[in-house]
């Protein structure tokens, strides 16, 4: 096994038993949430979603990822950029405390301006760990790091459900939000205080390549996250906040195994690829290999979907989510392009190219945002969710290329590697459909009979194809377990 295989899979490891841990505790909260809250409501919490996305880009500034990509960094310069994402922190309260009410005016709800406000404490105490969290990561330091998440997110769910008993479900859930993103800041500088700790430095003029190369992250950053959310701001201003409801019920489905799942491997590969980014062999053989691993993991996900999307939907969600059915199965295609498409960004960051990326997404933004403009205005979901699947398409051809032209991949390898998740992914998707048909039959339509019988059979036959064509995998997992027993 080569030396980027045998870190990926080591970092893995770790951040995919926290991850694990963090998708289940929030996959529980969102149907309880589905449940509790009214489709309006479900609406008001992807508007406050996307506030939360782009708040959270302006702190990092984009400088995690230069801190991450080079080998040396002084602890002058952490200092520096330490006291510069708190300052930022505090500058990103205040204009959230301040411009609150354009914001509900924009999406005509005024009960966001509250809501903002109160989601603004956060950035006065989250930005404490920023710098630590990147050393972490750059120290491939993921048991720590799985640890801290899957505590405070834990800790956050449970704060949810004693308050959701007690006040509204959408003012429990920003609070939540605050309780966990504020924790996690405070340990991370804590658990980092033994091998750095900052000092009262603050000179930018040392951090200038750091910011050059930050600019460049934090503009693709924002550029792609304008893109990925653009759907949320013209639907949420446009088509009212049950439409976006309906939608992000959906979008939200479908995003788990990539926004959860990807980042098991993803979050590993940059320091990981950085490390040997002179080496196109080594890149491609890990790019590929990273590729394959989230293929596996992810297709059958949602591939599976669609084959049980109405049963899914009744039985977690209830019967007033139905009209969400057709969006989750076209979204599901959009969640496949973005699984394929996320290791990119390790590549692209580990070449020190930030500038590609940035000018790339305005490209794919400029493209999206004509297409979805057009999409929003025929006031139908389905349309709208259709453009994001043609142009998410377009997107992954041209990352096809641009891979050719950075690393030398061909597309022949890379099919290559995707193959074998693809057909079994679509075996087990036809089983779980015809499972599912029959199983309808015999059971009420609000039962969960069919969506366990269907989920789990097909589930058990994609395992045991995969232990036939992997058995060294599950071999050398045995062995471990045997192992750590004696």
């Amino acid at each position: 096994m080569s030396v980027i295989r045998s870190q990926l899979h080591k970092g893995v490891k770790w951040t995919g038993i926290s991850t694990l841990i963090i998708t289940a505790i929030q996959i529980i909260q969102f149907a309880l949430l589905g449940k509790v809250m009214s489709i309006s409501e479900f609406g008001l919490v992807g508007m406050i979603t996307t506030i939360v996305v782009f708040a959270q880009i302006l702190l990092d500034l984009g400088i995690g990822s230069a801190v991450i990509q080079k080998q040396e960094v002084s602890t002058r310069v952490l200092s520096s950029l330490f006291w510069l994402n708190v300052v930022v922190g505090i500058g990103l309260f205040v204009i959230l405390f301040l411009f609150s009410p354009l914001i509900a005016m924009y999406f005509q709800r005024s009960e966001l301006i509250e809501l903002i406000r109160l989601l603004a404490v956060m950035f006065l105490i989250a930005p404490v760990g920023q710098q630590c969290q990147y050393l972490l990561q750059k120290d491939l330091r993921f048991n720590l790091l799985g640890a801290i998440e899957a505590g405070t997110t834990m800790i956050s769910f449970l704060t949810m459900i004693i308050l959701i008993f007690t006040i509204s479900p959408i003012y429990a859930y920003v609070i939540s939000q605050v309780v966990m993103n504020s924790l996690k800041g405070l340990l991370y500088l804590i658990c980092y205080q033994k091998k750095w700790r900052p000092s009262f430095v603050f000179d930018l003029s040392e951090c200038k390549e750091y910011m050059a190369f930050g600019a460049f992250q934090l503009a693709s950053r924002l550029v792609n996250r304008i893109g990925s959310n653009l759907d949320v701001i013209l639907i949420g201003r446009f088509m009212g906040a049950e439409a976006l409801g309906i939608y992000n019920l959906a979008y939200q489905i479908v995003t788990i195994p990539v926004l959860k799942i990807n980042p098991i491997i993803t979050r590993v590969a940059f320091p990981v690829f950085s490390k040997s980014h002179q080496d196109h062999v080594l890149l491609t053989d890990g790019f590929l290999h990273m590729t394959k691993l989230l293929s596996l993991v992810s297709f059958p996900i949602l591939m599976g979907l669609t084959a049980v999307s109405n049963v899914f939907i009744i039985t977690i969600f209830g019967q007033k989510w139905l009209d969400a059915v057709p969006v989750l199965q076209i979204m599901a295609l959009v969640g496949i392009l973005r699984v394929l498409m996320n290791p990119n960004g390790s590549v692209i960051l580990a070449k020190g190219k930030a500038n590609i990326a940035f000018y790339w997404d305005a490209a794919v933004l400029v493209v999206y945002g004509a297409s979805l403009w057009m999409a929003v205005m025929t006031n139908k979901l389905e349309v709208v969710a259709w453009t994001y699947a043609g142009v998410s398409l377009v997107n992954f051809l041209v990352g096809r290329w641009l891979l050719n032209w950075l690393i030398q991949l061909r597309f022949r390898q890379y099919l290559k590697s995707i193959s074998v998740p693809f057909l079994l992914s679509l075996l087990i998707t036809a089983i779980a459909f015809c499972l599912k048909k029959i199983s309808v039959n015999y059971f009420t339509q609000s039962s969960i009979w069919p969506l366990i019988f269907s989920v789990g059979i097909s589930g058990v036959v994609y395992i045991l194809l995969l232990y036939k064509l992997y058995p060294n995998f599950f071999l050398r997992i045995v062995k471990k377990q045997i192992r750590g027993q004696t």
